[in-house]
């Protein structure tokens, strides 16, 4: 998603727009393997969807066409939130909230895909790894990427005005930086001490009737 937005604002700056993705991205909502929580339940809050509203216009409803449930906080009993044993407020409404849309991880890339698709200047290069960074004879500019197919069709060169990280905490720019000569630039790490867990299941129609049901327990800090 780092890299699906960071296309789409650059987009607005630059004649071309290449985006090199190591998957053969599919063409409808479908989980990927490599995706950080990709399985899990996702929540895209008032200030995303502002955002992304703003890039894409009307995605919001493009969303919530696309089956995303919506809450909008004016029936706080549509919601159920457990933190360590205590419930959140079930009565009342919130009028001065966004509302928070629901969508799964593989619903929102893919609108968001589909959206760069149709952008004239923004290419999706599928199914290659970046391999190093290339730079000018005296090193003092990095002027593009080198990339290579994962089907063994050779590697090339994509000249550039910038290049742009977003693939997380797997990350090899650092190394790439080192190989011409920058040296690793400095991090700073802070360990989060969570993790999640989710199982999906089949429920007849009616059993719940929350649109967003939460529990967080402790001192474990398994989410369901």
């Amino acid at each position: 998603m780092g890299g699906l937005v960071a296309a789409r604002v650059l987009a607005d700056f630059y004649d071309k727009v290449t985006v090199v993705e190591r998957d053969v991205l599919p063409h409808d909502a479908a989980n990927r393997r490599g995706v950080p929580q990709g399985r899990h339940v996702h929540a895209l809050l008032g200030r995303g969807t502002a955002v992304l509203n703003e890039l894409f216009p009307g995605f919001a409803d493009e969303l919530v066409g696309a089956g995303a449930p919506s809450v909008d906080y004016h029936d706080l009993s549509e919601m159920y939130f457990s933190f360590a044993g205590r419930e959140f407020i079930r009565a009342g409404a919130f009028l001065s909230v966004p509302p928070v849309l629901i969508p799964s991880r593989p619903l929102l890339e893919n609108v968001v895909r589909q959206r760069l698709r149709a952008i004239e200047n923004i290419t999706l290069l599928e199914g290659y790894d970046v391999v190093e960074l290339t730079s000018i004879g005296a090193g003092d500019r990095v002027t593009g990427a080198l990339i290579r197919a994962h089907n063994g069709h050779g590697e090339q060169v994509l000249a550039a005005d910038l290049v742009t990280d977003a693939t997380g905490r797997g990350s090899r720019t650092p190394v790439f930086l080192e190989a011409v000569g920058y040296g690793r630039p400095v991090e700073d790490t802070v360990k989060v001490r969570l993790s999640y867990s989710s199982q999906l299941l089949r429920l007849p129609p009616g059993t719940l009737k929350e649109k967003m049901p939460f529990k967080r327990y402790c001192p474990t800090s398994q989410v369901n």
